[in-house]
C-alpha cells in the first residue's frame, strides 16, 4: 500500500497554540478490513496522545458494508461483492474503484464540534468540494448526505430528480471521532444495486462523472484541503 503523508497546520479556536494534523493520501487501494484495522490503531494513539489527527483518502475494493444500524433485508445481492461489518453509524453502503473515502479521526472539542454540527460540517465540507468542480449540491430532508438534482428521461419528457452523490457515516470515542465521507467521483453506479443504499428505499445514486464532469482524484484531494482548511480556518 503506498501512501504519501502531507502535513498542514490547522487553526484551532487558540490560534496560538497551532497543532499539526496529517493528511494522509494512499496511492493505491486499500482493503476495508485493513482501513478499520488501521483507523482504530490511530483513534487510539490520538487518545493516548500518541499521534496527531488526521485525514486519510484512499479508495477501496468493492465491497459492501454494513454500519451499526444495518439491516440485513437491505442486503439485496450478497454474493455480488464481500459482506463486512463495520462500527461506523449508518446502514448498507457500497464502495469501491472510482469512489474518494474520507476518513477524519479527529478531536471533536477542538473544534467545538457536538455530534450533530460535524455532521453538518461534513456535509458543508463536500458541498463546497464539489461546488468547485461546478457541481450544484445540498442537504436534503430524505437523509444524511449530499444530494444533487439531476435529469431524468421518461419516454420524450425530463424531469428533475433528487440523487445522492456523498453518504455520511461516522462514529465516536472518547470525543474522538472517525470514519467519515464517501464521494462518488466516477464509480460504476450499477454496483449500488446490491443493496437498499442507507436504508432508503427510493434512493438513487449519482456522480461526478454522471454529471458530466471530469475530476481527477488529485483535483479532489486538493479541493478538499482547501476547503477544510477555509471552514476551519
Amino acid at each position: 500500500m503506498a501512501i504519501l503523508i502531507l502535513k498542514i497546520y490547522l487553526a484551532p479556536e487558540n490560534k496560538s497554540k497551532r497543532k499539526l494534523m496529517d493528511w494522509i493520501i494512499s496511492n493505491s487501494k486499500v482493503e476495508y478490513q485493513q482501513a478499520l484495522n488501521l483507523m482504530e490503531t490511530r483513534v487510539a494513539n490520538i487518545i493516548k496522545k500518541k499521534q496527531s489527527e488526521a485525514i486519510w483518502l484512499l479508495e477501496h475494493d468493492d465491497v459492501y458494508t454494513a454500519g451499526t444500524s444495518a439491516n440485513m433485508s437491505d442486503l439485496k445481492d450478497s454474493k455480488k461483492f464481500p459482506v463486512l461489518y463495520s462500527n461506523r453509524g449508518g446502514k448498507f453502503t457500497y464502495h469501491g474503484p472510482g469512489q474518494r473515502v474520507i476518513y477524519l479521526m479527529i478531536k471533536l472539542e477542538r473544534f467545538n464540534f457536538d455530534i450533530r454540527r460535524y455532521i453538518s460540517f461534513l456535509e458543508q465540507l463536500t458541498i463546497n468540494t464539489l461546488d468547485d468542480f461546478n457541481i450544484s449540491s445540498h442537504r436534503s430532508e430524505k437523509g444524511i448526505g449530499v444530494w444533487t438534482f439531476e435529469k431524468e428521461r421518461f419516454g420524450s419528457s425530463e424531469t428533475l430528480h433528487e440523487f445522492k452523490i456523498a453518504s455520511i457515516g461516522v462514529r465516536v470515542r472518547q470525543k474522538v471521532a472517525f470514519h467519515g465521507i464517501a464521494v462518488n467521483i466516477s464509480p460504476n453506479l450499477k454496483n449500488f444495486d446490491g443493496i437498499i443504499s442507507c436504508g432508503l428505499r427510493d434512493i438513487k445514486m449519482t456522480s461526478i462523472a454522471n454529471q458530466g464532469k471530469y475530476v481527477t482524484s488529485a483535483d479532489f484531494d486538493n479541493s478538499l484541503k482547501e476547503n477544510f482548511n477555509l471552514l476551519i480556518g
